[in-house]
């Protein structure tokens, strides 16, 4: 079961007022879910050391990042640029169609895609300002920026913040409970 779940080398325990299998919502009293990762087997690394190696990683990105800035070509041709736009706008439209689904669901999986969409959006808005040339191309991506990309952003960034807090109530469904 554990190994389906896609959960092989960590198990997942309770430490507060609720269980797993339980129902949440007003009747259940569980006011505080904490979950911590407990390894089921010798080797696997801990959340402390897997955060310290994504920090160190962080950190290692800051040369390169130097490096980068001072080595690329100021111009750069791109037979793919348009199939890299349309890429891009697509997966914007694909997180942004899916949150609402979730959320015509009530559905907390929404935080996800929801998060998703506003780094896309994000960086959407970062390369349509760089990238445009100067006079109205630029105008037109600074006010698509401040007018409509970085306000989705923040919408969808504020929406995931709050129900990282404050979670749907979930109830068990019949899938559910016959697991």
């Amino acid at each position: 079961m554990l190994a389906a779940s896609g959960l092989s080398g960590i198990v997942r325990r309770h430490v507060g007022g609720f269980s797993p299998g339980m129902k949440q919502g007003p009747e259940s009293g569980a006011d505080h879910v904490r979950w911590s990762a407990v390894p089921d087997r010798p080797g696997i690394r801990s959340p402390r050391r897997l955060g310290r190696a994504f920090a160190t990683a962080g950190l290692i990105m800051i040369p390169w990042v130097l490096y980068l800035s001072m080595s690329l070509p100021m111009k750069a041709m791109d037979s793919h640029w348009a199939l890299g736009w349309v890429g891009l706008d697509s997966c914007e439209a694909l997180t942004l169609f899916a949150t609402g689904r979730f959320l015509k669901r009530a559905d907390n999986r929404c935080t996800l895609t929801a998060t998703a969409a506003a780094a896309l959006l994000l960086t959407d808005a970062w390369f349509d300002v760089t990238a445009a040339a100067p006079g109205g191309a630029l105008t037109i991506a600074i006010v698509m920026a401040a007018c409509v990309e970085i306000p989705i952003a923040i919408v969808c960034t504020v929406l995931a913040l709050r129900l990282i807090r404050h979670p749907f109530p979930q109830f068990e469904t019949a899938e559910q409970e016959s697991l």
